[in-house]
C-alpha cells in the first residue's frame, strides 16, 4: 500500500546524498543522463527528466539541452559550480560558437541556460546550413572495446558526433554509425552497448576504400575540429574576411587591386582535397556565381559559415586558428590615409589622401598606386613600400590641380618670383613651371586636370578587362558589383565598348534525371546481402527486421516510403524477417551454445 511513496522517498534521499554516474572525459551531457537513467531505479524516462529539470515534459536533445539553469542547482551538490565550464566540456558549444561574435555566443548560452525553446539551432545557423548533422550517433570500435574492458560500459563522445569528424584521433581509424538515431522524437535515453554499436563494413560512416591522402586529410580535419571544440578562440568576426584575404595574398591568390583570383583558388582547392572528401564533408564548392561558399567566404561575410568550411580553408592555406589576426588586409602601399605631396597646399605631407587606385605597371610589372587628393593633386608611386619614408615619394605627377596652378601664377605674377625660384618653392623642374605658366596665359588650361579623356578611358577599359579575365565565371551583374566605379564610368562614357566586352549571358540548363528503380532495387538487395555477410554469428544475435536492415545500410527513408518500387528487395526482406517468437528461439539457441562452449 505504501510501496510507491517509500520508493519515491528513497530515490530523493539517494539523489540528495550525491549519487551521479561517473562523468567521463568528452562525454555528452545527453550520455551522462542516459547512463543515470539506465543505472537508476526510475521506471520511465519522464520520471528521470523530471528529477533533473523539474519538468516531465523536458526534451533532452543530444547537442544543446535547454533549461540547464534548473539542472545547475543539482550539479552544485556534486561539486560542479561553473555551469558554463560544464557546458563547454560536455556539449559542442565551442565548436559551433567560436566563429560567432560575442553577442551571438552570449545569446546561445542564454538559450541553453534559461529557455525551453528551439532557438539554439537557429542562433548557431545549423537550421539553414547545407552541412547536416549525422543521422545516427557515431562511435569508434576501439574506444568502445576499451570502455567495456576498463569500465564495463561505454559512452557517447562529444567530438565523435561533430559533422566534420569521421576519424577517431586516438586510434586513427574510421568511425562507425550506431543504430541509435541522433535526433529521437520520443526523447529516448540510450547508451552505447553491444546491441546498437555493431562494427561492420556497412556500419562505417564512409563506405568504400580511402586513399592514404584522403585518410590523412580526414585525420587533420578531425584534429582541427577537436581543437575548435576544446579551445576558446577570440576571433574578430568583422575582420575575418580581411584576415582570409591576407592569407590568400601570401599564397598568391590576390591581385594588386586586392581582388581574389577566384578561378585559381577554386581549381587548386579542388585539387588539394579531391571531390570525394569535399562531398563527404558536404562542402563541395561550385563554380556557379552566387552559390559557391568558397567564393563567399573569401569576400565580405554577410552570413555565417559552418565550422567545417573555415577548417577546410585554413588547412588548404597551411594556417591555424591562431593565425587569424584582428588586422585587416594590407595592400602594397600599407593602410591609408596617405600623404598629399602638393607643396602648394596648406595640408602638404599631411595624411589626408583616401582615394587610391592600384594597378599593375606595364613596364615593370610592379604595383602602381595612383593617389588623388581633394586639392586635385594626383601622383603615382611604384610599390610595394619597403620603409615608412617611401610614402613621401612619388614616381610621376599626373595632375597638379587648380591649387598648385593658382599658387604658381601667384608666385610669378603677384610676388614677381623668377621661374627658378618658383620651381624651388613648388619642388618641380624649372621647365615644368615655364610650361604651365605659358599654358595658363594662353588660356589652354583653367586649373582643370591635365589627364586627357582617352587616358582615363584606357585605364577604365583595362580595369574592366582585367576583372573579366580574372573572374571568368562572373556575369555582367557580378562584375558590376565587383568594380562599380569602373562600370558606371564606362556605362556613361563608353557604353558601346562596354556592351561589346561584357560576358555572354548563360541560360541555366534544367537537369532532368529519372530514377532507374530496377537498378536501384538490385543495388539495395546487394547491400542487404553484403551487410548480412558481415554479422558475426559468435556475437549476441540481433532480430532481423525490415527497420533494422534499412538502418544498417542507411536506407531507412527509401525502404519505408518506396518499398513498393523495390519488389525484389521487398520479397527478400519479407522472407528473412523474424517474428518475436523466432528471435527468442534463436537467442535461446545462442545462449545454449555459449553455455556448452564455456563462454
Amino acid at each position: 500500500m505504501h510501496r510507491f511513496p517509500i520508493i519515491n522517498y528513497f530515490r530523493m534521499i539517494v539523489f540528495m546524498l550525491g549519487w551521479l554516474p561517473r562523468i567521463y572525459e568528452d562525454e555528452l551531457l545527453y550520455s551522462i543522463l542516459s547512463r543515470y537513467f539506465k543505472q537508476s531505479s526510475h521506471i520511465s524516462i519522464r520520471e528521470s527528466l523530471h528529477e533533473h529539470f523539474n519538468d516531465s515534459r523536458a526534451v533532452l536533445t543530444p547537442d544543446f539541452p535547454s533549461n540547464l539553469r534548473v539542472f545547475e542547482k543539482k550539479l552544485h551538490i556534486f561539486g560542479y559550480n561553473n555551469l558554463e565550464a560544464f557546458i563547454t566540456k560536455h556539449t559542442p558549444f565551442r565548436y559551433f560558437t567560436n566563429f560567432l561574435d560575442k553577442s551571438q555566443k552570449e545569446a546561445v548560452l542564454k538559450e541553453i541556460k534559461n529557455q525551453k525553446s528551439k532557438n539554439v539551432q537557429m542562433l548557431i545557423g545549423t537550421v539553414a546550413s547545407t552541412v547536416k548533422e549525422s543521422k545516427y550517433f557515431k562511435f569508434c570500435p576501439s574506444c568502445f572495446e576499451e570502455d567495456l574492458e576498463q569500465n564495463s560500459e561505454s559512452y557517447w563522445r562529444v567530438y565523435h558526433q561533430l559533422p566534420s569528424v569521421y576519424v577517431c584521433t586516438k586510434h586513427d581509424i574510421l568511425l562507425h554509425n550506431s543504430t541509435v538515431l541522433y535526433r529521437n522524437k520520443n526523447s529516448a535515453l540510450i547508451i552505447p552497448d553491444n546491441t546498437n554499436c555493431i562494427a561492420s563494413l556497412n556500419s562505417k560512416c564512409i563506405q568504400g576504400d580511402l586513399t592514404t591522402k584522403e585518410l590523412n586529410l580526414l585525420y587533420k580535419i578531425a584534429i582541427a575540429s577537436k581543437r575548435l571544440l576544446s579551445e576558446n578562440f577570440e576571433i574578430n568576426i568583422k575582420n575575418l574576411s580581411q584576415n582570409y584575404k591576407e592569407m590568400l595574398k601570401e599564397k598568391g591568390y590576390v591581385t594588386i587591386n586586392g581582388m581574389v583570383r577566384q578561378t585559381d583558388l577554386f581549381n587548386n582547392f579542388l585539387l588539394f582535397y579531391g571531390e570525394r572528401i569535399l562531398e563527404i564533408l558536404q562542402s563541395n564548392p561550385t563554380s556557379k556565381e552566387g552559390s559557391c561558399w568558397l567564393r563567399s567566404i573569401t569576400r565580405k561575410h554577410r552570413k555565417s559559415f559552418p565550422p567545417i568550411r573555415h577548417i577546410l580553408l585554413l588547412i588548404f592555406l597551411g594556417k591555424d586558428f591562431n593565425d587569424i589576426e584582428t588586422k585587416g588586409f594590407i595592400g602594397p602601399f600599407g593602410m591609408g590615409p596617405f600623404p598629399c605631396l602638393n607643396p602648394a597646399a596648406d595640408h602638404f605631407k599631411e595624411l589626408v589622401v583616401t582615394d587610391l587606385l592600384v594597378k599593375r605597371c606595364t613596364d615593370t610589372g610592379k604595383p602602381l598606386g595612383i593617389f588623388t587628393c581633394s586639392c586635385e593633386f594626383q601622383y603615382t608611386r611604384l610599390g610595394p613600400d619597403i620603409i615608412d619614408e617611401d610614402k613621401y615619394t612619388y614616381r610621376h605627377v599626373r595632375n597638379y590641380g587648380s591649387v598648385w596652378l593658382d599658387k604658381l601664377m601667384a608666385y610669378i605674377e603677384e610676388k614677381k618670383q623668377s621661374y627658378r625660384k618658383t620651381a624651388r618653392l613648388l619642388k618641380v623642374d624649372v621647365g615644368t613651371v615655364i610650361k604651365y605658366f605659358k599654358l595658363q596665359k594662353q588660356g589652354k588650361i583653367e586649373g582643370l586636370p591635365v589627364i586627357e579623356n582617352d587616358l582615363i578611358q584606357k585605364e577604365y577599359r583595362n580595369a574592366w578587362i582585367t576583372a573579366k579575365d580574372e573572374n571568368p565565371t562572373h556575369s555582367k551583374t557580378a562584375l558590376r558589383k565587383l568594380i562599380p566605379k569602373v562600370y558606371i564610368w564606362l556605362y556613361r562614357n563608353d557604353r558601346k565598348w562596354l556592351e561589346m566586352n561584357c560576358p555572354e549571358s548563360v541560360k541555366g540548363k534544367v537537369n532532368k534525371l529519372r530514377v532507374d528503380w530496377n537498378k536501384r532495387d538490385k543495388e539495395i538487395l546487394e547491400q542487404i546481402n553484403n551487410f548480412l555477410g558481415t554479422i558475426d554469428e559468435k556475437c549476441r544475435p540481433v532480430r532481423i527486421t525490415r527497420r533494422y536492415l534499412a538502418i544498417s545500410i542507411d536506407k531507412l527513408s527509401l525502404i519505408e516510403k518506396q518499398i513498393e518500387k523495390l519488389p525484389l528487395t521487398k520479397q527478400y526482406i519479407e522472407s528473412i524477417t523474424e517474428s518475436s517468437t523466432e528471435y527468442k528461439k534463436k537467442l535461446e539457441i545462442w545462449k545454449d551454445n555459449k553455455t556448452v562452449n564455456g563462454d
